[in-house]
């Protein structure tokens, strides 16, 4: 006697769609890192963030893609090609004049190669697409190093999110950023019926007011218990 095939229910994948703000990400698990002196983890390998991000998928979910934000770390040269290029800076060209062969300049060169091979890595992910803003250079601090300002990454990052929420191409957002210019963007994938979910890290749970306000769920993760059951084994 054959199976009745209504006594059969298939359950679909749930998709979720993953955005994270680079920088914000980073500084918070560097943060996490000087409060708990963990330093396993490795923010600069681009298997540990993937990893570490796949980790707050749940049974019956299936990824997306995860969109990547940041924007690249200009070098030296480009600084200062930024202050020839500009009048009226010639006493900021005297100041930046061999600042990369200072502590603070050497320091900030490996950090931009850091940047440029991470970066080049992690597009080579599985599912991940890289959105690269700029960065506007103003100035000089006090000591030297260079005033920068990220710009249009806010931008890309509400983008996508609503073109993710308008075309129904997930089911879920998964959004890793602790800044409220995002605000607005949740407010579009939850009206456009997505459900809109904020990682925390148990190490580090202190988030916005205003974020969980227009999220639906929190899904916490321990930092450490990530590193230990999914990396290092």
């Amino acid at each position: 006697m054959g199976s009745d095939p209504t006594l059969f229910w298939y359950t679909p994948m749930k998709k979720i769609a993953v955005f994270v703000d680079w920088d914000n990400l980073r500084q918070t698990i560097a943060s996490i890192q000087r409060k708990t002196q963990f330093r396993e983890f490795n923010y600069n390998n681009p298997a540990h963030i993937s990893a570490m991000i796949r980790s707050f998928l749940q049974p019956g979910e299936s990824l997306y893609r995860i969109y990547f934000y940041t924007a690249p770390m200009p070098t030296v040269s480009e600084i200062r090609s930024v202050f020839e290029n500009r009048s009226g800076s010639r006493s900021l060209l005297q100041r930046f004049d061999g600042w990369e062969e200072t502590e603070n300049g050497k320091k900030y060169c490996r950090n931009v190669q850091l940047s440029k091979n991470f970066l080049s890595q992690i597009v080579c992910e599985d599912y991940v697409a890289l959105r690269l803003g700029r960065i506007s250079v103003t100035g000089l601090k006090h000591n030297n190093y260079p005033d920068m300002n990220q710009k249009e990454v806010d931008m890309l990052f509400g983008l996508d999110i609503s073109h993710v929420s308008y075309m129904k191409l997930a089911d879920s957002v998964l959004l890793f950023s602790r800044d409220t210019d995002i605000v607005p963007a949740m407010k579009v994938a939850r009206t456009q019926g997505l459900e809109v979910i904020l990682p925390v890290f148990e190490e580090s749970s202190n988030i916005s007011e205003q974020l969980i306000k227009h999220s639906d769920v929190r899904r916490q993760r321990s930092l450490v218990e990530i590193y230990e059951k999914t990396i290092a084994q």
